[in-house]
């Protein structure tokens, strides 16, 4: 924990310079991953076949797919069941924000990106009753301890943002800030704008909307033996260059020592208007003890907080393709366009060769021993085993096997000997699996403490108990229900509960809610309508056996009796 000092301008300088001291050396390293990852080169010379982008999208699918999440709420003590209601409906309700919010896909687009970047961040904010989410690509996020893994371990970290004067104006408006004409004069005073040159590319391509899918203009645009690629790396580009203006929009969070550990957050644009912090100490988050940050990533690297990307376990490979590519092409381009050799003729000149070499031209000589030979080079031997070899070493570097990517194998003869060499397989995938999903979690409970936060809806459960949000018990857990993010863990999952529904130790309620299937809602809705009909049928039978009883003077029958022999 750190101790705010009283001049908290200059410290607070201080403390993004260090954050951000590494910044610029990164983002040459994500510049390159992100070149190998659109394009499977480094340089103009772009790939003929990308390898690196399909295994990048195929492993963060094996990892994390948004099609099916699903939260759970539990708690660490014994609740009665009253509360067990209401954690059952808000875990719903949890789960639907965070589809219609479309917080699950961005989540898996953050997947990929700590794939190839390394790592990731999610910000979670409030918006209307709810959340929303954000992704903040880590060339605009710092931390004061790289060699720190965790985020919540940080003792302070910065967020930087390059908005515009006008949104940032919009933005004090909305926050009622009383110095906001003061900030607005200076700013126009220091005319701090041009930024084009300073900020390496991608930093416009996280925070201004438009791309400029062909490249460069002024540039060639790169190629591949002779091939043009005119969809390269998207370059952002700005058409109010020379008109709208930026700031340098730091927000500093600090766990602080006079608050008990919580968070304060520091607004400053950088580098001497302080927004936030001079004179108040606050958590801006909404949830106390919690920064709105969250880290993705799948594999961490011991002693660095950023990771390593997984684009360098492949990088050489790709580079191997393209070079074997190249060759294959420049080969049969020569073969298409090979020289001839004239033997024997008694007069060759330029206007005779260009007849033999045109199509369907001819030459007629009196020699019988005339003819023309083409200088053809033959392929390498074996050069498409070498290119099989070589994208089944981009497999094994994933941990992808035949089977775990739908393709058959020898040998396997059922679908649970299928099964069982997927999870015989796998182990390395499923402990990234098992990481990412505590990360989702973790997003889905800050998710959850905002909404008790920004929601004063009154809920009803089944029972008829009316409740707010923010009448839940505070020591709650989320976490994804029956791993439901991640294709690594639903097959198991679904034998499991299968087979506890066979057991009796489960009802078909149950086995709903952990199978999910399509419609669920309806077919719970159906289900307890169907349980209600028979409860209420088996007590009319009940009523018309007493009264009988009452009538012949016989006990009456009891509920699956038969004859005693």
């Amino acid at each position: 924990m750190l101790r705010i000092p009283r001049h908290v301008q200059e410290w607070a300088t201080e403390i993004v310079d260090e954050c951000m001291a590494s910044a610029g050396e990164r983002a040459m390293v994500y510049t390159r991953a992100s070149q190998y990852y659109y394009t499977g080169s480094y340089d103009s010379r772009a790939a003929i076949h990308n390898k690196i982008k399909p295994f990048v999208d195929r492993k963060a699918g094996f990892l994390m797919q948004p099609t099916d999440v699903r939260f759970n709420i539990v708690f660490d003590s014994q609740e009665p069941d009253d509360v067990l209601d209401r954690a059952q409906l808000m875990s719903e309700k949890l789960t639907a924000d965070f589809r219609e919010s479309d917080a699950d896909v961005t989540f898996a687009n953050a997947v990929i990106w700590a794939s190839v970047n390394g790592c990731h961040l999610l910000k979670v904010q409030p918006a209307l009753e709810g959340f929303k989410i954000h992704p903040v690509h880590p060339q605009n996020f710092g931390v004061l301890a790289e060699t720190v893994l965790g985020l919540e371990e940080q003792e302070a970290f910065c967020h930087v943002t390059f908005p515009t004067i006008s949104r940032l104006m919009a933005m004090l408006d909305e926050q009622g800030h009383p110095r906001r004409n003061e900030i607005f004069s200076r700013l126009m005073e220091a005319r701090q704008s041009e930024r084009d040159e300073e900020e390496p590319t991608y930093f416009h391509q996280m925070v201004v909307g438009g791309l400029q899918p062909l490249g460069n203009i002024d540039g060639d645009p790169p190629s591949a033996a002779g091939i043009v690629n005119v969809f390269p790396v998207p370059t952002p580009w700005r058409p109010q260059r020379r008109i709208s203006r930026t700031v340098r929009f730091c927000e500093i969070w600090v766990k602080d020592a006079d608050r008990d550990g919580d968070y304060t957050a520091l607004q400053l644009i950088y580098p001497d208007i302080l927004l936030e912090g001079e004179h108040t100490r606050r958590n801006l988050s909404k949830i106390p003890g919690r920064s709105p940050f969250v880290k993705i990533q799948a594999e961490p690297t011991p002693g660095y907080f950023w990771g390593r990307s997984d684009v360098a376990d492949v990088q050489m490979l790709q580079d191997l393709i393209n070079k074997r590519l190249r060759d294959l092409k420049i080969m049969w381009d020569r073969n298409a366009a090979n020289p001839k050799a004239l033997s024997g003729y008694t007069n060759v000149t330029e206007e005779i060769y260009f007849k033999a070499i045109s199509e369907g031209g001819y030459i007629n000589d009196p020699n019988p021993n005339a003819k023309i030979q083409s200088m053809v080079e033959p392929p390498p031997p074996n050069y498409l085993e070498e290119l099989e070899f070589i994208w089944k070493m981009f497999d094994e570097s994933s941990g992808f096997t035949p089977v775990m990517a739908g393709q058959g194998d020898q040998g396997v003869r059922s679908q649970a000997h299928a099964q069982t060499l997927v999870r015989t397989s796998s182990p390395r995938l499923i402990g990234q699996a098992a990481r990412l999903e505590r990360q989702l979690a973790d997003t889905g409970y800050l998710g959850m403490r905002l909404m008790q936060a920004m929601d004063p809806s009154v809920y009803i459960t089944e029972k008829g108990t009316h409740f707010t949000l923010a009448q839940l018990p505070d020591k709650f857990q989320v976490i994804v229900d029956s791993h439901s993010a991640s294709p690594a863990f639903a097959e198991d999952n679904r034998q499991v509960a299968i087979g506890l529904a066979r057991a009796g130790a489960i009802d078909a309620e149950d086995l709903i809610h952990m199978l999910h299937p399509p419609g669920a809602e309806l077919l719970l809705s159906r289900l307890r309508q169907r349980q209600k009909a028979q409860a209420q049928e088996a007590q009319e039978e009940k009523q018309q056996q007493t009264q009988l009883a009452l009538i012949t003077g016989k006990a009456p029958r009891a509920a699956g009796g038969g004859k005693k022999r």
